[in-house]
């Protein structure tokens, strides 16, 4: 799924994959003026089983195509209970497997857990596989859903699975990492993924391309090389998305006011903390107070220009293209916290301080500004004859 997908596009996604029809036909006119029922109800062929008509849709149409009967119904899809009439004409059993759900707006996460609950009450059944960083995301959107779903996590991965990982690809390949194990996998940040690369860098450094024929050991040397070269391959994107989310929401509040930069001062914020504090979570009532830190105008943020921004923070991240996102805010106990492994790695490597000088104050930026603004006025202005 795309993160500007709405409830509507996926549902469309769903009936095609189950070989509904949806037929294209013109917008009619009524009065000057798109007609309210054709704007929101779609052309669907649904095929009839045996010849027998099935349903009394109003605006029914029956053809035949290749020997088979099918019939043009009007359904408004975004609609869960049309989407179940559909389902269950078409004889549908399966599960709709939505996957990337965390890629979605807010909103479209919430009006499809809504839904949820009237698709589960007629045995229609979902598998959803989203990132987050707590339990029970989509009770919290839908309290109905509270006893109606079964969560199973897949990460984060526990340090004996992960050093298993690393002994079984030993084995395989004939080489010595031991000694390098649990550098590895504090490194990886419970991804198995992001393991699986150092210990291939690693190894590439090293030459080992396939099994050795003689047992071969990888060095400190060859992991530091490994690291080196995964840093340099999140960088660009992750610094990308530091820049673009400071951006985030820059307006004056008023004639010649500066504007609270809430996103910048949060990039700043993330880069110039302790690493292990981000690791735990940021709780944000302490996100509130390292703000006002080093904010331009400290009297000026408040607790709910705070939460505000917290509630957002997906939302900013989609908007600035940053996708995946890279951090959530869980409402339950108000803690943000890092949901990509590659984030924490990079976090973890990178020369933070260097990277934080190269992004622009906006409160510089918007004083230069006025004063280019001010100076021009004033150019213009015509001196009085004498």
């Amino acid at each position: 799924m795309y993160a500007r997908s709405k409830k509507k596009d996926i549902y469309k996604s769903i009936l095609r994959q189950i070989n509904v029809e949806i037929v294209e036909s013109r917008n009619n006119m009524v009065s000057g003026s798109l007609s309210a029922e054709v704007n929101s109800k779609l052309q669907l062929k649904l095929p009839l089983v045996g010849g027998g008509d099935i349903g009394t849709k109003v605006g029914t149409t029956r053809k035949e195509e290749n020997g088979k009967t099918f019939k043009t119904v009007a359904y408004d899809i975004s609609i869960a209970q049309d989407m179940i009439e559909i389902l269950q004409q078409s004889s549908f059993s399966k599960y709709i497997l939505l996957e990337n759900f965390h890629y979605l707006g807010e909103e479209t996460q919430k009006e499809l857990s809504f839904d949820l609950r009237t698709f589960q009450d007629v045995g229609v059944n979902f598998i959803i596989l989203g990132i987050w960083r707590e339990k029970n995301r989509l009770a919290q959107y839908n309290g109905d859903l509270q006893d109606r779903m079964i969560e199973i996590p897949v990460e984060p991965w526990s340090e004996e699975s992960l050093s298993s990982v690393i002994e079984k690809g030993s084995s395989l390949l004939n080489i010595e990492m031991k000694e390098l194990a649990k550098r590895i996998v504090t490194s990886s940040f419970d991804s198995v993924g992001v393991l699986q690369e150092l210990c291939k860098e690693a190894c590439l450094a090293a030459g080992t391309k396939e099994t050795m024929t003689v047992k071969t050991k990888i060095s400190k040397k060859e992991l530091d090389k490994a690291i080196q070269k995964k840093l340099e391959d999140y960088s660009s994107r992750h610094i990308r998305s530091m820049e673009s989310l400071s951006t985030a929401s820059q307006k004056t509040t008023g004639e010649g006011e500066v504007a609270l930069f809430i996103p910048y001062y949060f990039v700043k914020m993330l880069l110039s903390m302790n690493f292990e504090d981000i690791v735990s979570g940021i709780k944000r009532d302490k996100l509130h107070k390292e703000i006002n830190k080093i904010h331009h105008r400290k009297e000026g943020v408040r607790p709910g220009d705070i939460s505000n921004f917290l509630h957002r923070i997906i939302h900013q991240q989609i908007s600035k293209n940053v996708i995946p996102p890279l951090l959530d805010y869980d409402r339950s106990i108000r803690t943000l916290k890092v949901i990509d492994s590659t984030f924490y790695f990079f976090l973890r490597h990178a020369d933070r301080g260097t990277i934080l000088k190269e992004i622009d104050d906006p409160v510089n930026l918007f004083s230069s500004a006025q004063g280019k603004q001010y100076q021009s006025k004033t150019t213009q202005t015509k001196l009085p004859n004498l």
